[in-house]
């Protein structure tokens, strides 16, 4: 976290804009830590997708309420912080480059964890769900994607003074893993709905892998890019 009245603006925003997201991935991981100790039997973490934290019943066993709370609190919060960044983006549009871009993009985040706040066994939304966790963990690469392509265009382009070379290797670097995890993600995914390949359990492993990716790839893109 970073102290927005040891700057001025535009970078003060850029700063509370990085703040958000960050307050985001605390609220994400605090979320899931408690919605797995409350979830109604031991969760599978290599082997259980997250969005069977936040599910209503289970078949002969108890409700799942706590945990399922616990999901709709922790998402909606976050859903509440994308769109608030949406809106910081589309009035600071004039000062902030890309704002309309990023600012899109965190509308499809705040979709999407909206979305994931819905429980997966809802007779009538479950589709929503399915479409929120989409946009949810693809809003968020793409979001990242965007940030370390144009801080590379801007470290290598236009040749910032200020920018090593072992900076510019390493978001490009950055930014073909979360591309290259996203993928992966949702081959596995297709092939775990398909019944192809569901003894290793690989949409669940690589779902973690991608959210774990992307808040490290976020913690690290530079104030000045977001």
């Amino acid at each position: 976290m970073f102290k927005l009245r040891e700057f001025e603006p535009p970078k003060r925003t850029q700063i509370a804009i990085k703040n958000m997201f960050i307050i985001m991935a605390y609220t994400l991981t605090i979320t899931l830590f408690l919605a797995i100790n409350y979830y109604y039997k031991r969760y599978v973490f290599f082997a259980e997708h997250i969005s069977n934290l936040g599910s209503m019943d289970t078949l002969n066993s108890p409700p799942n309420t706590f945990s399922m709370i616990i999901m709709i609190v922790g998402f909606g919060i976050n859903s509440a912080l994308m769109l608030s960044v949406a809106i910081i983006y589309f009035v600071k549009r004039k000062e902030l480059k890309g704002a309309i871009v990023k600012g899109s993009l965190a509308i499809i985040l705040a979709f999407g964890a909206t979305g994931i706040a819905i429980p997966l066994d809802h007779p009538q939304l479950r589709i929503l769900h399915l479409v929120g966790a989409a946009c949810f963990i693809g809003g968020f690469a793409a979001f990242n994607a965007y940030l370390q392509i144009t801080s590379s265009y801007r470290k290598i382009v236009k040749k910032e003074a200020d920018n090593s070379k072992a900076d510019t290797i390493w978001d490009i670097t950055l930014s073909f893993i979360v591309i290259a995890v996203l993928v992966i993600y949702f081959v596995t995914f297709a092939l775990d709905q398909l019944g192809i390949g569901t003894t290793w359990h690989l949409g669940p492993i690589f779902q973690k892998i991608v959210v774990f990716i992307e808040v490290l790839a976020l913690y690290f893109i530079d104030n000045k890019d977001v």
